[in-house]
């Protein structure tokens, strides 16, 4: 386990599907100085070497590729111990495209799961 994989909890819902919780600082300068945390979350849903994973917050479909240690591009992950996923392997159009904010809103995480699962495939 490394060190980013300490600092997130990973609750399942069902199998393969997980609801990631993470605290990230805020800027210092937002916040006249103080320690304050802004908190993370996701749902992730894996498929054997692959997974998909999408923040409310902060936007787009992500799909993430494990990989090993010593792949090329390799480096470590907060859910797989590696990834070697590249820079275009995420989509915001298709957040829009499947209303995921209006089904998070609804509270209907099967929904959401169903359609990162699509995503979570050897693309």
């Amino acid at each position: 386990m490394n060190a980013t994989q300490k600092r997130v909890l990973k609750a399942l819902y069902k199998p393969d599907c997980y609801i990631l919780l993470s605290g990230a600082r805020r800027d210092p300068k937002e916040t006249y100085g103080d320690f304050l945390v802004k908190a993370n979350v996701s749902f992730f849903v894996v498929n054997g070497d692959y997974a998909a994973e999408w923040e409310p917050e902060h936007g787009p479909i992500q799909v993430w590729h494990r990989c090993n240690e010593d792949a090329p591009n390799g480096r470590e992950h907060y859910f797989f111990d590696f990834t070697d996923s590249g820079p275009m392997n995420w989509s915001q159009l298709a957040v829009e495209t499947n209303e995921l904010p209006q089904a998070f809103h609804r509270g209907d995480f099967d929904y959401i799961f169903m359609i990162l699962k699509d995503w979570a495939s050897d693309r």
